[in-house]
């Protein structure tokens, strides 16, 4: 019973990092679909999105099952409750990509507002954020972890900038407004992507050290 256990986890882990890797690949349509100006791949990132819902649904009944079957206890039940915290991070992760790729095709209707500066290496940085919360689950590695929290740091930074270039840009060019409020909405759904990564990297610190750093909160008030 309990290899079957074992080979039932392995498969729902397999799924998680498939659609992990799916919504890597949004991510990466969603920065094409902007600076290439392909309006065809934000077509194919909201076709995309199903896909990754539907993994998001396998997933959940198989960690539900396992749940409901076997009664797990202390790891291994922390384990699938993260699985599936963990899908839901990157189902919502695929639906801000939708967003931006909605938002894309808004922006590719105008005359570029202006040459990005900080913005591709805010989608970049949030990719890379996704890829390396998913290898720390993987590895069970908490320092890789920990640096998926320091870089939500480098793309909060980095919205911040976009909007404050966007502004200027708008200011100084009254008829781009509404390709400009496009392009800070994009930097927000950018920056949700990435506020989900951390959540997965602060849960494989909770997993491996059981220690909930969620907030930045190291202690917790005495009851």
């Amino acid at each position: 019973m309990k290899r079957h256990f074992d080979d039932e986890l392995k498969k729902m882990k397999e799924k998680l990092f498939k659609m992990g890797g799916l919504v890597e690949d949004s991510i990466r349509d969603v920065s094409d679909a902007l600076f290439n100006r392909d309006s065809d791949k934000a077509q194919q990132v909201m076709h995309k999105d199903q896909e990754i819902n539907i993994y998001e649904i396998e997933i959940d009944q198989l960690g539900h099952e396992l749940i409901a079957l076997y009664q797990p206890a202390a790891v291994d039940l922390r384990l699938i409750t993260m699985v599936l915290k963990m899908t839901n991070d990157l189902e919502r992760m695929g639906d801000q990509a939708v967003n931006i790729a909605e938002k894309a095709m808004v922006i590719n209707q105008f005359p570029p507002i202006q040459p990005y500066e900080y913005l591709p290496r805010m989608i970049e940085n949030s990719r890379e954020m996704v890829r390396r919360a998913l290898h720390a689950f993987m590895t069970r590695d908490v320092e890789e972890a920990r640096q998926v929290l320091a870089m939500d740091d480098i793309v909060d930074q980095l919205n911040d900038k976009v909007y404050e270039d966007v502004q200027a840009h708008v200011e100084k060019y009254p008829e781009s407004i509404r390709a400009g409020i496009s392009v800070i909405m994009v930097a927000h759904n950018v920056e949700r992507i990435g506020d989900l990564a951390t959540n997965i990297a602060e849960d494989v610190i909770y997993l491996n050290h059981g220690i909930d750093v969620r907030h930045h909160i190291r202690e917790r008030r005495p009851s």
